[in-house]
């Protein structure tokens, strides 16, 4: 028997696939094989069995006698396979499509067991199961998928077990949670019959999730490449993402930037999206598919604008609408991670435990922190000491992009909208301990907000608190208002981009030098920016030339 996480430990496997040339003729189920679109919770015997040669049955898990036929389970409502990133939703770019295979209705504690039956047995096959994952160290989802013979002799077993790792979009289920896992077999002989796949996990609530069957083949050797990155002011937050095609999955992915003496790994980028503060130099991610393939994606170059700091303004009276500036050079601390990482904090102190700024008791603390990730904002109320405990309500409100939720202080603390254009927080401590939260990455494509307000039941919307300042690593301090509703702003302030040679002038020295740089294809002119250098990039240039910095 062969056993792994979510990939496949015989080298046979890999060594076969590489020998194998022929694109593998795949059953997606979007689609019936005259091409009528299959319906949600549509019953699946016979249909594929003229153009593939298969037919599916759901059958006892003793017995092997067919019970009843499984089902089409579509992405979305009605709920009948798993949860994922939503009701029989997967993670985005995994090419599994919309449709599935599953085995009856609901989610439920005992899953289907599925046999596929061939009419002419076949020396290969593959697919992927989706959502195989983790409650906890002892509590997971696993499937065995056995390849049999004319007899129903076992010939050879895969067994698909929940990994660990980090979550995807459930909190406590690992990385198997709506991700696809493949499972694959490659005969020196064409004698598998029937393909077997069975429940043999200890989780309850669960449902088959069956797809991208390749009947008779292993899939194409793994691809991967990256798209143009956009555009960005430094440490700006920028998402890199992983576009794969062909391969087994569940893939595994490596994020690494160019060090100047190569290419090295960025430290806990191994996802299929890489959020990246922005700095100068060439990235690319490696990928390491079920079989052992790996790919290396083409590099990406970021440039980014220079960043002169960050402006820091307050509203002048709640709701107003109208700010005023009190720095436009507000400089972020330095962590040697991630942004979230500076807050040092963890389950046993709670508290915020980081290095600077000092803090004080009775006193909320802004101030930003640049990592790897980019740049993000702080709020920490009061001080690890003799305190009175306190209570706060927040709003964070972005324009012109999105931001996460990247720490809270106290999970027991109520958040809600990381991941969209507004987050709300609500704070609540005791002596002698701080609160707070850490909300980014910031990006110069608009401002920040931040605001203490009633947000959630409850009262007060302020408790616990005295005053308000914001910090620069440089000493400086900023008194800001401890007012309900009224607003403080942070957004960068990048440098001049249409001063193309960066020599604080616009003159024909930037005209020459953008001229140059669109001419030999860089990146660097693309101004609109699309990925795409053409009319555009002019126009835009010209146009912000005109205006000046």
């Amino acid at each position: 028997m062969r056993t792994s996480l979510l990939r496949i430990s015989a080298t046979t496997l890999a060594t076969c696939l590489a020998a194998s040339t022929a694109h593998a003729q795949t059953i997606d189920f979007e689609t019936l094989p005259d091409g009528t679109p299959t319906a949600d919770t549509e019953f699946i015997s016979d249909q594929y069995l003229s153009a593939y040669g298969v037919r599916f049955d759901l059958v006892d898990p003793v017995t092997l006698a067919p019970t009843e036929s499984p089902r089409i389970a579509k992405v979305g409502s009605p709920q009948t396979a798993f949860s994922g990133c939503g009701a029989d939703t997967p993670l985005a770019n995994q090419g599994v499509g919309s449709s599935f295979l599953t085995d009856n209705t609901s989610v439920n504690n005992t899953a289907g067991t599925l046999l596929v039956s061939y009419t002419s047995p076949v020396a290969a096959a593959s697919a992927v199961i989706l959502d195989v994952d983790r409650r906890s160290a002892s509590v997971f989802e696993e499937w065995t998928i056995e390849a049999l013979d004319a007899s129903m002799n076992t010939l050879e077993t895969y067994v698909i077990t929940a990994p660990t790792g980090p979550d995807n979009c459930n909190s406590g289920q690992g990385p198997g949670d709506a991700a696809a896992a493949g499972f694959g077999f490659k005969r020196g002989a064409a004698d598998i019959h029937f393909l077997l796949l069975r429940y043999t996990g200890n989780a309850g609530s669960i449902g088959l999730a069956f797809d991208n069957f390749s009947p008779a083949a292993l899939p194409d050797p793994v691809q991967v490449s990256l798209a143009p990155p956009p555009q960005a002011c430094y440490a700006d937050g920028i998402v890199l993402t992983a576009q794969v095609s062909d391969g087994l999955p569940f893939f595994q992915y490596q994020w690494q930037a160019d060090t100047g003496a190569g290419f090295a790994d960025l430290p806990g980028q191994t996802g299929p999206t890489a959020t990246i503060g922005a700095r100068p130099g060439d990235y690319r991610v490696v990928v390491t598919d079920a079989l052992g393939d790996t790919a290396t994606s083409n590099p990406v170059t970021l440039d980014p604008t220079p960043r002169l700091g960050y402006r820091l303004e307050i509203e002048d009276a709640p709701g107003s609408n109208t700010f005023t500036e009190l720095t436009d050079t507000l400089q972020p601390y330095q962590s040697t991670g991630f942004i979230a990482d500076y807050y040092e904090y963890n389950d046993s102190d709670q508290v915020f435990l980081g290095p600077d700024p000092a803090l004080t008791v009775d006193r909320a603390h802004y101030f930003l922190v640049e990592g790897a990730d980019g740049v993000g904002i702080y709020l920490v109320l009061d001080a690890v000491a003799p305190n009175a405990g306190g209570r706060g309500e927040c709003a964070i409100d972005f324009t012109g992009y999105t931001a996460h939720l990247l720490l809270q202080d106290d999970a027991s603390d109520a958040d809600r909208g990381s991941g969209t254009a507004r987050i709300e927080t609500r704070q609540s401590w005791s002596s002698p301990n701080t609160d707070g939260f850490v909300v980014g990455p910031l990006s110069s494509l608009g401002t920040a907000d931040i605001a203490f307000q009633d947000v959630y039941s409850g009262s007060p919307t302020i408790s616990g608190l005295t005053d308000a300042l914001a910090y620069d690593p440089g000493g400086i301090t900023y008194p800001l208002p401890l007012a309900e509703n009224q607003r403080i702003r942070i957004a960068p302030n990048c440098g001049c981009r249409v001063d193309v040679n960066n020599d604080g002038v616009l003159d024909n020295g930037d005209i020459g030098a953008f001229v140059a740089l669109f001419l030999a294809g860089d990146l660097a002119a693309d101004f609109n920016p699309d990925g795409i250098l053409d009319n555009g990039d002019i126009s835009a240039f010209v146009q912000a030339f005109i205006a000046g910095c």
